[in-house]
């Protein structure tokens, strides 16, 4: 396995000579989903936290563990949908340069990919639990002004900003892994794995760069 973000050439290669299967892919993205939710239920209580002083304190309980639980719930769709979405995109792309190979290979394949993001993920939560530990959450008394005091309060925070910049690094390794995935998986040149790579994966930064502001 350590293959796969070493030396994910030879990994895939070897790959291509088994069975297709999604069960380890599937798992792979499932535990990147899970460490996502955990992000997104922290997120959910902190937001609640902000509007504390608006809501009754009873409401604040209920609110807090039905929204946490939803956004775990929420981040790990989101994880398995981007799988697919990924996956399927790639496939479109690499099809303009006569790429061949079936759907499930590339889901196959696209899933191993994710193992960088659990990495940053993890970090991304160390980092998120150490920012709510260390800095007062401010009170927000108008539920109109919580998006632009997230955004002044957490997005703009150095802490945050530091783990968006991990994130974005560790998305490229994943794409060093999808580039030699997909030149296995769809039988193309290394020049056009890149490409079908880049493509969807600079569109993806630069929307994650624009929305933080950076």
């Amino acid at each position: 396995m350590l293959d796969v973000l070493l030396n994910p050439n030879k990994f895939f290669e070897a790959r291509m000579k088994e069975a297709e299967s999604l069960k380890v892919p599937a798992l792979i993205v499932l535990l990147s989903g899970i460490i996502s939710g955990i992000g997104a239920y922290l997120m959910t209580g902190i937001t609640l936290e902000m509007l504390s002083k608006t809501l009754p304190p009873d409401a604040v309980g209920i609110a807090s563990t039905i929204g946490g639980i939803s956004a775990f719930v929420g981040a790990v769709v989101v994880s398995l949908v981007m799988w697919i979405v990924f996956a399927a995109v790639f496939v479109g792309i690499s099809w303009m340069f006569k790429g061949e190979g079936t759907f499930k290979r590339t889901l196959e394949f696209v899933g191993y990919g994710f193992i960088p993001m659990i990495v940053s993920g993890i970090i991304a939560t160390v980092l998120m639990y150490h920012f709510i530990s260390t800095t007062p959450i401010p009170q927000v008394t108008d539920p109109a002004q919580l998006a632009e005091v997230i955004t002044e309060w957490i997005m703009k925070s150095p802490t945050i900003q530091l783990s968006s910049v991990i994130g974005i690094l560790f998305l490229l390794w994943s794409a060093n892994i999808w580039i030699f995935g997909l030149k296995h998986a769809r039988n193309l040149s290394t020049k056009n794995a890149v490409i079908t790579v880049a493509i969807p994966v600079l569109v993806y930064i630069l929307i994650s760069v624009w929305r933080l502001g950076m």
